[in-house]
């Protein structure tokens, strides 16, 4: 594998650089140019960290929501499949509101 490895961008050069000998070259020369700044390339890291953090946290937010809306549509279609005549809602009601709650 043959990458012309003064083509790579600077993120493509930091991968390739374990993997290929020419990408390691470059990653050198370009370090000891002063072309990339590794505390630059760490600050854009720490920066993707926090983003993928927050996403993560607004994903599992959505997931519980999900969750707790999914809990409460089998709760109305339990009581919907056994309904009698104490329940204070008709069957279709029930199933409607389980459909909202999964909507």
């Amino acid at each position: 594998m043959s990458i012309p490895a003064n083509a790579l961008s600077d993120e493509e050069c930091l991968h390739y650089a374990a993997l290929e000998p020419s990408a390691a070259a470059e990653l050198t020369r370009r370090l000891t140019a002063q072309s990339i700044d590794p505390g630059a390339e760490s600050e854009e890291l720490r920066e993707d960290i926090r983003r993928l953090e927050s996403q993560a946290e607004d994903d599992s937010e959505e997931l519980d929501k999900l969750r707790d809306g999914a809990g409460e549509a089998c709760e109305l279609i339990k009581r919907a499949m056994n309904h009698d005549e104490d329940e204070e809602l008709s069957v279709s009601v029930l199933l409607q509101k389980a459909l909202d709650c999964l909507e």
